[in-house]
């Protein structure tokens, strides 16, 4: 199984919280992300990137591709494939919640913190899908 994201839309994603976010603390001038941030950003998603990763160990190796990166997933034999859309969803959300944890940390280090509460609910349901298993066959 292979899961694909798209770097460009994570970014697009990042630019529209972090401009929510800006203007509801009226400061979009200096917390909302721009294509102008883009190396800082670079290094953002790959540390992302990885953080997935490791979530998704020890079942997932990834690599980075010219749009975005490809999570190459082995799963046991008597996994759940009917999960196989809601664990895509669900690491394309952890995803994104983790690059806008680390943009936070760089413009507004006390609002990461609740986006990594977030996102450690998104990790244990990535964790309980990733451990459910059909029922055995007699």
């Amino acid at each position: 199984m292979e899961i694909n994201f798209s770097k460009e839309t994570s970014v697009n994603e990042l630019h529209r919280m972090s401009a929510h976010l800006g203007m509801k603390l009226g400061a979009p001038d200096f917390v909302a992300s721009t294509d102008d941030d883009a190396n800082r950003i670079d290094n953002m998603w790959s540390g992302a990137v990885a953080e997935l990763a490791a979530l998704l160990q020890p079942y997932a190796t990834y690599e980075f591709t010219q749009d975005g990166v490809i999570y190459s997933l082995v799963m046991p034999s008597n996994w759940k494939e009917t999960q196989e859309k809601n664990l895509v969803e669900q690491c394309r959300l952890f995803l994104h919640q983790a690059l806008f944890a680390r943009w936070l940390d760089y413009v507004r280090a006390d609002s990461a913190m609740l986006y990594r509460t977030l996102n450690n609910d998104t990790a244990s349901v990535i964790t309980h899908l990733l451990s459910l298993r059909k029922k055995p066959i007699r």
